[in-house]
């Protein structure tokens, strides 16, 4: 995955030549191809695995009260999850862009989580510098996914949240110096639970989760389509704060 350093570059590139979008594109698709082909060759020995369990089973009931069988089970469908989910990553390839509004897209999903807001009691709020409410008016990128990555964010705010707590999301528009290129910055914040040092370090990696129940999948199809777009996502947590940035390039 890109690091900011990396995004930045290839915006630049993508800019003063379109064709290395092309490129980059085929590039993605072998990547794909084999990841497809992976998980494929996976899946059918483990399919006939669950199957030989099943039919150990129905056969032989006693198989029920060894020690190990339901751990054995338990292990097989972690497995099946985790060739799920990266068959959800590997979809996560390519981006459809459109001339986009992103004040209303972030806008529409705040009203979709109102209603957990008021639930919840936590202040769900938007701010914006009018002075750079025309570079979000119009820009270019695939809708549908940052929706997905914007709504993921918001969720997981939600998630270290208690009553009382708010989630905030900034809008800013950060004017070139170079040789760092101009960039649209949207920040989601609250001040609920601190995430551990330890943590931020991996908590883009996919399969990767410190949450109960969690895949570890969410924060990583976050960082694929921000990288898609030639952007870059961080975070930064303190006991009073913590934040999500994501820059995009303009």
């Amino acid at each position: 995955m890109f690091s900011e350093a990396n995004s930045d570059t290839l915006a630049r590139m993508v800019k003063s030549n379109p064709e290395f979008e092309t490129m980059i594109a085929t590039v993605i698709a072998d990547n794909k191809r084999t990841t497809s082909m992976f998980v494929h060759e996976l899946r059918n020995p483990l399919s006939l695995l669950k199957g030989t369990i099943q039919y150990i089973e129905l056969k032989h009931p006693e198989a029920k009260e060894y020690k190990y069988w339901d751990q054995m089970q338990d292990l097989i469908n972690d497995m099946d999850h985790i060739m799920a989910d990266a068959s959800l990553l590997n979809t996560c390839n390519y981006i459809h862009k459109e001339d986009t509004n992103l004040i209303t897209l972030l806008n529409n999903i705040i009203r979709s989580f109102m209603p957990q807001a008021y639930s919840q009691q936590i202040e769900l709020s938007l701010t914006l510098d009018p002075a750079c409410e025309e570079y979000f008016t119009n820009y270019c990128c695939d809708a549908i996914k940052l929706k997905q990555s914007f709504s993921n964010l918001i969720k997981n705010a939600f998630e270290a949240t208690v009553p009382g707590n708010f989630v905030h999301i900034n809008l800013a528009y950060l004017p070139e110096i170079d040789p760092t290129p101009s960039k649209l910055s949207i920040q989601i914040s609250n001040n609920g639970q601190l995430i551990p040092e330890e943590v931020i370090e991996n908590i883009f990696v996919p399969f990767v989760t410190y949450k109960k129940g969690g895949t570890g999948v969410g924060l990583a199809l976050v960082k694929k389509v921000i990288d898609l777009h030639y952007g870059s996502v961080s975070v930064d947590s303190s006991e009073n704060l913590t934040t999500f940035t994501i820059l995009l390039p303009v």
